[in-house]
């Protein structure tokens, strides 16, 4: 079964399709009228618990700066190098082993995924 995902705006759009066409239930930060380039991190987070998504995110700030109880859960990639197809595997990863139900807090994600 797939995640329930919100793409942080460092994701790049084609991430969206791609995730989708994975099974994945997936918004952009770009493409939600609430949100949109440029919000708060505070908000993303907000809306991750009201709306039960992961975010998925390759800002520091969701380590740094926030609490696990600030949102639903985060996926955090800090290797920015790592390209869509990547990206869209190493969640493909995770969704087999971790039902989406059992993600909660901060993940950190990355190449060991694959």
């Amino acid at each position: 079964m797939g995640y329930r995902l919100l793409l942080d705006e460092n994701v790049e759009n084609e991430a969206t399709d791609r995730l989708t066409d994975a099974g994945h239930d997936v918004e952009h930060v770009d493409t939600v009228p609430e949100l949109g380039k440029g919000t708060a991190d505070e908000q993303l987070a907000r809306y991750s618990l009201e709306t039960g998504r992961t975010i998925v995110t390759y800002d520091d700030d969701f380590v740094a700066h926030y609490s696990p109880d600030a949102y639903h859960s985060v996926l955090f990639f800090a290797d920015e190098s790592i390209s869509v197809t990547e990206l869209v595997a190493i969640i493909d990863a995770m969704a087999a082993v971790y039902p989406h139900e059992e993600v909660d807090g901060l993940q950190k994600a990355g190449r060991g995924w694959l």
